[in-house]
């Protein structure tokens, strides 16, 4: 089994709203795992512009951390995601062709979308 590092940006606007990018049936944060040699930020800042387009990102401080095994690539893996709480200007998203809408919501808002629990846990912790 791989043991694998992923980050995720619980990224907010100025309206203090929390970003969600949909992946198929699924919401989720922005992020990935990391690259060969890649620091926590270098891959949270390259996962965010890849996904998003947003490049202004103020990162902040680990506001949650989590773990689940899956087998991305058919071979079992454990990885632990670190999700950070950042910070945007930006009013517009340009997706990657990995995701198929974005929303911008509140942590009450959160309820209207099949989100994964871990994401929905990490929002809700930022939006205390």
């Amino acid at each position: 089994m791989d043991n694998q590092v992923a980050v995720k940006a619980v990224i907010q606007n100025p309206a203090g709203k929390f970003l969600i990018v949909r992946e198929k049936d699924r919401w989720q944060a922005v992020g990935g795992r990391l690259d060969k040699g890649e620091t926590l930020e270098q891959g949270l800042r390259r996962e965010t512009e890849e996904e998003t387009g947003i490049t202004d990102l103020e990162v902040g401080k680990v506001i949650h951390v989590d773990e689940w095994f899956a087998k991305p690539e058919g071979e079992l893996k454990h990885i632990v995601a670190l999700f950070f709480l950042c910070k945007t200007q930006a009013a517009d998203v340009t997706l990657s062709d990995e995701h198929q809408e974005f929303a911008w919501v509140t942590a009450d808002e959160l309820g209207n979308y099949p989100i994964e629990k871990e994401i929905k846990q990490a929002i809700i912790l930022a939006g205390m």
